[in-house]
């Protein structure tokens, strides 16, 4: 009866230490994935709400076909790349994708605005920004919920 009771202990107590390593280890992703959320909640709340589509409402094409108002978005842009440094040094993938994406509609933005849009070209363009912005979006929202 004593061998039983001590083989019982014994494996009481490998089990407590088992379920308390786990937990730590539980609690400390937690923790983890928390700061990462206040992070990332200010950094890129106010972007995605408010900065990107005010800023996105201000472009337009003028009567001879030039893009116009497009300062706006372009600051935006780069707001958020250099707000983003703080993933240069945590999640370098995600930052080099954010700034690779920023860099791109920056550089359509621009190349967009060079030549007059006519016709078929101005549907074409904002068709491509709201797709460019949308990739942007999917970017940023698919690191929050973790599948980067």
């Amino acid at each position: 009866m004593d061998m039983a009771a001590l083989i019982v202990s014994i494996t009481a107590a490998v089990i407590a230490l088992a379920v308390a390593y786990i937990q730590q280890k539980t609690d400390h992703k937690l923790n983890q994935t928390n700061l990462e959320s206040v992070y990332f909640n200010e950094i890129y709340k106010e972007y995605l709400i408010k900065r990107l589509p005010n800023a996105r409402k201000y472009i337009h094409i003028d009567s001879n076909g030039r893009l116009t108002d497009i300062d706006k978005i372009r600051d935006e842009l780069n707001s958020i790349r250099q707000d983003s440094l703080y993933y240069f040094y945590n999640d370098g993938n995600f930052y080099n994708k954010l700034k690779l994406k920023c860099q791109s509609m920056e550089d359509y933005l621009i190349r967009s605005s060079i030549n007059p849009l006519v016709g078929e070209d101005q549907t074409e363009f904002f068709n491509k920004l709201q797709n460019e912005l949308k990739e942007l979006y999917r970017i940023i929202n698919d690191k929050f919920i973790g599948k980067n």
